[in-house]
């Protein structure tokens, strides 16, 4: 089955950068901060071919199901999320508000 026909897979990866800000630190280098992100995209597509079939299916379903989580939460993140509530130049968009918010011992 196609990944994209799971109306709930995207909708949930369109969103899922937002949920990931609440785990990345800023603190924590960019290099590291991607390879959370990025886990938390195979987890999530890993997760979501489980829901779907009901049991772990073969690699190649699982590799597809991670591959279209990342590119939708990536291009979700680009589009909007990284934009939003940008007012000038200098202001931090919400995703950069959030994870100062949420990081530990301040955000830097």
């Amino acid at each position: 089955m196609d990944p994209t026909a799971n109306v709930g897979l995207v909708i949930f990866a369109a969103i899922l950068p937002m949920l990931i800000a609440l785990v990345k630190q800023a603190k924590f280098t960019p290099q590291v901060n991607a390879l959370i992100a990025f886990a938390c995209y195979i987890i999530v597509g890993i997760i979501g071919a489980y829901i779907q079939y009901g049991t772990l299916p073969n690699a190649e379903t699982v590799v597809a199901y991670i591959t279209t989580v990342t590119i939708i939460g990536s291009t979700a993140y680009k589009l909007f999320w990284s934009n939003l509530g940008v007012t000038s130049e200098d202001a931090p968009s919400i995703e950069e508000r959030l994870v100062a918010a949420t990081s530990f011992g301040g955000n830097g």
